[in-house]
């Protein structure tokens, strides 16, 4: 009899064991490293293959798989048009809200939403995105061939100048029309430009005389263009950049105007810049899956691996956190319809 019972007590000790162990195991496993597992990201670039914005996404598409849980592979997809629109639409809309769609932000389809005019094709709300993080918030220079007789958005008030852009949508066409609106400067702004890197070729070409660009734009694709003086800086916008110390600031432009509605119509235009080269979910992706892309984002910013590798695109890192973006998305969120809507008219003009 007492055999018997130690035999019971030690099958009983064995099953509480297993079972232990079992729910150990379960409570330990993880999820989203289960999800990710085997699976492959795509990162949406919302541009063509020749300029800066495109080789963010493919920094960020080769660098980021190994943070994810799960590390599944990772490439890079260009959708182009509508200075950014066709590719938020696309990530918005169309692909998969599971988390193995990671959109990157073209600054110039930030504002779309908030415009009369374009409200229309944009399937998408900025202020609705779950933000992982941006890589830089980059400087805006309105750049003019070292050859113009000009120097400056006042002495453009007498001498047109040519420059090329994407589209009316894009940043390479709002920033410039909005400068010169409040300057008097008279640049012609030609559109149609599939990427930075076609506008760049037309420069060349004698084509157009310049554009608006992001600085470490030119530096990524360009950089010969800086090392020899072959641009003219006649404004800068967004946040600043030590190699620009002494081309006239947007802020110092329109302030003396002595208009206070243009100051706040630069600050709305100005928030792009301050986001930069954003990444991003949409708001349906699971939020365990969307935590675990915020964070393997901020971990591969500083990954010594990833800056060595933007070091070699010729990109420069200046990581701006979700939290930050989010703060940004609810000044846009709070920002007067009619004021958006004076603003488009000037920069669709």
């Amino acid at each position: 009899m007492l055999i018997t019972t130690l035999k019971k007590t030690a099958s009983m000790a064995l099953i509480t064991g297993a079972m232990a162990l079992a729910m150990n195991s379960f409570a330990q496993a993880d999820p989203v490293a289960d999800f990710y597992s085997g699976r492959t990201v795509t990162v949406v670039a919302p541009s063509g293959t020749g300029g800066s914005i495109y080789l963010y996404a493919l920094l960020v598409s080769n660098q980021i798989g190994k943070h994810i849980p799960g590390q599944p592979d990772v490439v890079v997809e260009s959708r182009t048009g509508g200075g950014g629109i066709s590719g938020a639409n696309y990530v918005n809309q169309i692909a998969p809200k599971d988390g193995t769609v990671i959109g990157e932000l073209h600054p110039s389809s930030l504002l779309a939403p908030s415009f009369e005019r374009t409200t229309a094709t944009t399937q998408y709300n900025p202020t609705e995105f779950q933000w992982l993080g941006s890589a830089v918030a980059r400087t805006y220079v309105g750049a003019a061939w070292h050859d113009v007789p000009v120097n400056s958005l006042e002495e453009m008030r007498n001498t047109p100048v040519r420059f090329g852009a994407n589209g009316r949508g894009s940043g390479s066409y709002q920033n410039p029309t909005f400068m010169a609106h409040v300057t008097g400067a008279q640049l012609e702004i030609f559109t149609g430009y599939s990427s930075g890197g076609e506008t760049n070729l037309a420069i060349e070409r004698g084509e157009i005389q310049g554009r608006g660009n992001y600085y470490t734009g030119f530096l990524a694709t360009n950089p010969d263009w800086i090392r020899d003086n072959k641009l003219k800086f006649v404004f800068k916008m967004g946040p600043d950049h030590p190699d620009l110390a002494d081309v006239p600031a947007a802020t110092d432009i329109v302030a003396a105007t002595g208009n206070e509605e243009y100051m706040r119509m630069l600050k709305l235009l100005e928030a792009p810049l301050n986001v930069g080269q954003g990444f991003y979910v949409a708001n349906e992706v699971p939020a365990d899956r969307a935590k675990a892309l915020r964070e393997a984002f901020e971990a591969m910013v500083q990954d010594p691996e990833f800056l060595a590798q933007a070091e070699t695109f010729g990109l420069e890192i200046s990581p701006v956190s979700a939290d930050v973006i989010s703060d940004i998305m609810e000044d846009l969120a709070s920002t007067p319809a009619g004021l958006a809507n004076r603003l488009d008219q000037i920069i669709s003009d």
